[in-house]
């Protein structure tokens, strides 16, 4: 009964969200971009955004553009697909797109959902631990004295078993 669902993914998808969610579930979603919004102000109907009307569909550009919108809303569930997008996080400005997503959302439930492998660079991991968590693995220079550039096979059993109750 949960109502207040946001699925973020490129723009390419959003059309494929909507479908499968309708045809596989009977969920009714709303893809909105700046130029739905702008139609829906036009005939005075109101931002979808927070109603709990259906689930909400973004891409990653219009989710960042409307990061204060989103902050006021209390997301039950928020799915990032392809989210091996923001694995770079850590490292980017604070006004990146993945930063302004990963505080326009802290404190909500999140999903990350990507197909594609990370780089053999366990800071991308990092970075996508801390959009779901960002206090999970401490700083950023702590997790590379714990795990990075370590081959050792307890520093990797360590990290494996940090990362049973966050990563399936």
């Amino acid at each position: 009964r949960r109502r207040r669902l946001l699925v973020i993914c490129p723009a390419s998808l959003r059309k494929q969200w909507a479908a499968e969610l309708s045809e596989k579930f009977s969920l009714p979603s709303f893809i909105l971009d700046a130029r739905r919004l702008k139609d829906l102000a036009a005939t005075g109907r109101p931002n979808p955004i927070g109603r709990g009307t259906g689930i909400i569909i973004l891409s990653y550009e219009f989710a960042a553009r409307m990061a204060d919108a989103l902050r006021g809303v209390p997301w039950h569930l928020v799915i990032f697909d392809e989210a091996h997008k923001l694995r770079n996080v850590y490292k980017a400005p604070e006004t990146s797109r993945a930063a302004v997503l990963r505080d326009a959302l802290a404190g909500r439930q999140k999903l990350l959902i990507t197909a594609t492998p990370l780089q053999n660079n366990l800071m991308e991991l990092y970075g996508l631990i801390s959009i779901i968590d960002d206090t999970y693995f401490g700083s950023e220079q702590a997790f590379r004295a714990e795990f990075g550039g370590r081959e050792e096979v307890a520093s990797q059993a360590l990290l494996a078993r940090r990362l049973e109750p966050i990563c399936k």
